[in-house]
C-alpha cells in the first residue's frame, strides 16, 4: 500500500512537469519568449519534448514573434545545452524550420554552432 501511495504521488509530479512544460511551450509558440526565458533560468536541462517530439529549439523556430526576438531565446537555449539535432515526430530539426519560417540569422546561428561543435570534437580526437 505504502508503495501504491509513491508510485501515485509520482504520476502527479509527472503529471505536474508535464502541465509546466506545456505552458512553457505554448509561451514559445505564441511569442511569449520573454516569459519563457524567465521560467526557463531555474532548469539545468532544457531538452524535455512535448507530446509532438519538439523540443523548445524547434518550437522557438516554429514561433509567432519576429525573428530578432527568436534569435535571443535561440541564444539563450544554445547557452543552456540545447541540442540542434534533435528531431520532431515529423523528422525535422530546427534548422529544417528555420530554414521554412526564412529564420535565416538562427539558421546561421545553429549551423555555425553546429560548426564548432564538429571542430571542437575534431581537435579532440587527434
Amino acid at each position: 500500500e505504502k508503495l501504491n501511495k509513491c508510485s501515485k504521488k509520482n504520476q502527479f509530479v509527472m503529471g505536474k512537469l508535464e502541465e509546466d512544460f506545456e505552458d512553457l511551450f505554448n509561451f514559445v509558440i505564441s511569442g511569449n519568449l520573454a516569459i519563457a526565458q524567465l521560467q526557463l533560468k531555474e532548469y539545468t536541462n532544457v531538452n524535455f519534448k512535448n507530446s509532438s517530439k519538439s523540443t523548445l529549439l524547434i518550437t522557438a523556430c516554429r514561433s509567432k514573434a519576429n525573428e530578432k526576438k527568436i534569435l535571443s531565446f535561440v541564444k539563450f537555449l544554445l547557452k543552456k545545452g540545447a541540442y540542434i539535432m534533435k528531431k520532431d515526430s515529423s523528422g525535422r530539426t530546427a534548422v529544417d524550420y528555420s530554414e521554412q519560417n526564412k529564420l535565416f540569422q538562427v539558421k546561421m546561428l545553429l549551423c555555425k554552432t553546429l560548426d564548432s561543435i564538429l571542430m571542437e570534437n575534431i581537435a579532440n580526437f587527434f
